[in-house]
């Protein structure tokens, strides 16, 4: 597997918001850039494409409220995947957030994939800076 990690990010809000807002993934539509089209999503589950690439589709497989979610490739994907976001609580009203993309590429995929998954996952922190800014 070879992993990517966001930067950590602070967000101006509690653990338990950020978290209740990304165990949705009809909220994740937010934090998409506008290369995802076709978006299809439930609570558990969703579906999109990357224009001009691949079809992708994830679930959540497991959460730890206010700590944990943990996100697993579903379906006909080009790669086996896993997606998890991290809280820590920051301070009063602030939460530290961190993604952690794991992907079962080859040495040629990670050459070409590498750092469009690097910036992706980096995005996913800044657009939740967006969505939950810091006062």
């Amino acid at each position: 597997m070879t992993t990517f990690e966001s930067e950590s990010v602070e967000v101006g809000a509690g653990c338990e918001e950020v978290y209740s807002f990304l165990s949705d993934f009809r909220n994740f539509k937010e934090l998409m850039p506008p290369q995802i089209i076709n978006w299809k999503a439930d609570e558990e589950s969703c579906s999109f494409t990357i224009q001009g690439m691949a079809d992708l589709s994830m679930r959540i497989a497991s959460k730890s409220p206010g700590n944990n979610i943990h996100i697993v490739s579903e379906g006909k994907n080009p790669v086996d995947y896993t997606l998890d976001c991290f809280f820590k609580k920051a301070s009063s009203g602030s939460c530290r957030v961190s993604i952690v993309f794991d992907a079962d590429l080859n040495p040629f995929m990670k050459m070409m994939a590498g750092k469009p998954l690097q910036n992706f996952v980096n995005m996913l922190g800044e657009k939740l800076l967006e969505v939950f800014p810091k006062n």
